[in-house]
């Protein structure tokens, strides 16, 4: 239902969508406070799944709204760089700042500057610049008959499918765990761990800063060039996770990090402009669901599986860190498939003068 929200309505009431999902967000995480007692424990699974809807809402409208505020391909490739590299920065600083705020403050004070920082977020949303004349090309059906259509546009066009699945075909492993895990057992600086694991979410945070800036400069800003730098992209993982399996030290655990998280964020960069290129207006906000509803399954599916392969299967960090890697070659092969088809199925440039 988000993802027809998205594509039904106009870019001024997608702007009042997103701040209204920020909104409700900042409520969702000062509610947190009330898990004060253990019976009161059921409240953290509600308030999460109540997060995560919301999050359904604003994410799709965001990334819907970005091609009606920019002119041209170039200022919406430098869009979405723009996007890519504040996220990371505020995983960056997020991170470091709230454990230094929740040990400084304490617990409740942290969720209530979360909560703020929401507020902020609908602020900012508030003082877009929008134009209220824009034909939406709305469609008279109803949301399950949306959702079916969006469905049919997307598997009738292979391409589109496969650039909504590129950020899905990226998780293999979860570098979350993997981060704790190496922290806290083989690498653990200070109390728990806690330095080594700041280090390691710091080089997580600038590889997804590094990769779209770094990207961005080699390459030109044309679809063709973006398909070939999400190759590129899907290299760079198994490459990481190499890294981190191999790791003798701290250091290298971390270089592994940050060249991983250097070929997502690469590949989430340049799958979200060319879907934003290459996909209708009307079912922008369907197919940007999809691109995140796959995302999220698989990034949860990684989670699920990577501790059950430390916990049950008894599996060494080191030994998962060449498991993802060999794993994460199989996007690799199935992106340049999928792209060699592509050109094949392209008309042929006259190179004649």
């Amino acid at each position: 239902m988000p993802a027809v929200f998205s594509d039904q309505l106009p870019t001024y009431f997608l702007v009042a969508v997103a701040k209204a999902a920020d909104l409700l967000r900042a409520a969702i995480v000062a509610s947190f406070l009330f898990v004060d007692r253990p019976e009161r424990v059921w409240l953290i699974y509600f308030l999460t799944t109540a997060q995560f809807v919301m999050a359904s809402f604003f994410e799709p409208a965001s990334s819907a709204i970005v091609p009606g505020l920019v002119k041209g391909s170039q200022e919406l490739l430098t869009a979405n760089v723009l996007s890519s590299v504040t996220w990371s920065v505020m995983l960056t600083m997020g991170a470091a700042l709230g454990g230094v705020f929740a040990g400084i403050f304490g617990t409740q004070a942290a969720l209530l500057a979360d909560s703020f920082t929401f507020v902020c977020s609908a602020i900012l949303v508030l003082r877009i610049s929008y134009q209220k004349t824009e034909d939406t090309q709305t469609d008279p059906s109803g949301g399950f008959s949306d959702l079916v259509n969006g469905f049919r546009y997307v598997m009738a066009r292979p391409q589109v499918a496969i650039l909504a699945l590129v950020k899905t075909f990226g998780q293999i492993g979860s570098v979350d765990i993997m981060i704790a895990v190496f922290a806290e057992q083989y690498f653990p600086y200070g109390r728990e761990g806690a330095t080594s694991l700041g280090i390691m979410f710091g080089a997580a945070g600038l590889g997804a800063v590094l990769g779209p800036l770094i990207a961005n400069r080699l390459t030109r800003r044309d679809p063709d060039t973006l398909r070939r730098a999400i190759q590129y992209g899907y290299l760079l993982i198994p490459v990481g996770w190499g890294l981190i399996g191999w790791s003798p030290n701290l250091w290298v655990a971390s270089l592994g990090v940050l060249v991983r998280l250097m070929g997502t964020s690469i590949n989430w960069t340049y799958s979200n402009v060319l879907i934003q290129t290459g996909v209708e207006d009307r079912f922008l906000g369907r197919v940007f669901a999809l691109d995140l509803g796959m995302f999220t399954l698989a990034s949860s599916t990684a989670i699920f599986f990577t501790g059950y392969l430390l916990d049950t299967m008894q599996m060494t960090a080191r030994d998962l860190g060449w498991l993802f890697s060999l794993g994460s070659l199989l996007p690799v092969f199935l992106w340049g498939v999928s792209q060699l088809r592509y050109s094949r199925s392209q008309p042929q440039k006259d190179l004649n003068p």
